[in-house]
């Protein structure tokens, strides 16, 4: 998203002489001339890439498969990891504008299903970073650093993209749900009470969410089928960067949907997403992000017990702590099965003598269960009273 004429205190001047003139015996009023919040936008160019014929072949057999009736309702509360690139204190936003960011971006997405709330915030101070370009090393390097769970949290990049871009992102399709690559980045200034007028009231990253869930541009494939994929936008043969009262550039029914966040429009013209861009979310994200909605359930894979085995769990549950590093493939060391740890994980004071006492009774215990059950390793149930965990040790199939 190109800003084309960033405007400075010169340019102020000659469209604002009498200011100028005051300012020169003003000192606030010449820092208010200059001051970022006066930096103005001409237009809004996304640089959320293209899609490619085989994603548009994707597309289009969604299309066919929801066209046959309503998808289901889906929504849910995605988790967002927001990171904070700055240059020293330029782009350095504050908490209260994250929280403003994401209050506009529950407000944007009403009606949808779609709940977004702050998981966590990190701040990385990093100039290279903080000039990002798409589709570049240093866009690979930091996300590769950044990301945090990808399959389960929406993570967005706050820093001032190189080429006065506003910001991109990546669609559902474009890569596995859990590469690192996937969240939305956006200029700093687009926040809520930011320098880049008019787009400095949160709308931006609504804008880019919309593609993160699967949303084409309406102006998409211009005034021919089947354009954005959806039926109740309007066709549109080009990007709208004002706010008319109406506009029609194709000669099919329906005027311009300039007030869809999937336009170009500034931030106080968008207004709506239609249903049917609704009922595409829905359709896309269970199918490409299945993981987004519920991260609770993402370490407890289905039991599907063997022939032959008792039918238990056949991996460890980890349940009370939050956020959990465990995978089904963890091996605890024996350094840690020494510890206790508490609900978050954190490891506390040696075991008791009392408890250390009673280890060679468990250990006996457990190689008679092992010679009930061969597969079952006795070291398998050391260090498993952890306060706050429930921890299940069962056969392998």
């Amino acid at each position: 998203m190109f800003l084309r004429v960033p405007l400075c205190a010169a340019l102020l001047c000659c469209a604002l002489p009498a200011a100028c003139v005051a300012a020169a015996s003003d000192p606030d009023l010449a820092l208010a001339l200059t001051t970022p919040a006066m930096t103005e936008a001409k237009s809004r160019t996304c640089a959320t890439p293209e899609p490619t014929a085989q994603e548009r072949a994707k597309l289009t057999s969604l299309r066919r498969s929801f066209a046959q009736g309503p998808a289901a309702t889906v929504g849910g509360t995605i988790q967002v990891a927001l990171h904070v690139i700055h240059d020293g204190a330029q782009g350095n936003v504050s908490d209260e504008q994250i929280e403003e960011q994401v209050r506009e971006l529950n407000h944007n997405f009403l009606g949808t299903g779609y709940r977004f709330s702050l998981a966590s915030v990190d701040r990385t101070d990093d100039g290279r970073w903080f000039r990002l370009l798409p589709g570049t090393g240093e866009e690979k390097h930091m996300k590769q650093a950044l990301a945090i769970d990808p399959a389960h949290r929406l993570n967005v990049y706050t820093c001032s993209p190189g080429h006065d871009l506003l910001g991109w992102s990546y669609f559902p399709f474009s890569f596995p749900e859990d590469n690192f690559m996937h969240g939305v980045v956006i200029h700093y200034g687009s926040l809520p009470g930011g320098p880049i007028v008019p787009y400095n009231l949160g709308r931006t990253l609504t804008h880019e969410v919309g593609h993160y869930l699967g949303l084409l541009h309406t102006f998409q494939g211009g005034c021919s089928e089947p354009g954005d994929y959806v039926a109740d936008t309007p066709a549109e043969a080009t990007p709208n960067y004002l706010c008319p009262d109406s506009r029609n550039t194709c000669p099919a029914p329906g005027d311009d949907p300039i007030h869809n966040y999937m336009d170009y429009s500034p931030d106080a013209c968008y207004t709506e997403f239609t249903a049917g861009q609704d009922v595409r979310m829905d359709a896309i994200v269970p199918f490409y992000r299945p993981s987004l909605l519920d991260a609770r359930l993402a370490f407890e894979p289905p039991a599907v017990p063997a022939a032959g085995v008792p039918d238990m769990p056949r991996v460890l549950a980890f349940r009370g702590g939050w956020p959990n590093p465990f995978r089904d493939e963890t091996v605890a060391s024996g350094r840690e099965r020494d510890r206790r740890h508490d609900a978050a994980g954190r490891p506390q004071c040696a075991v008791p003598r009392r408890e250390a006492a009673r280890r060679p009774l468990l250990r006996q215990a457990a190689r008679r269960r092992h010679t009930a059950h061969p597969g079952l390793d006795a070291r398998s149930l050391e260090g498993v009273s952890k306060p706050g965990v429930v921890m299940s040790a069962t056969a392998p199939g």
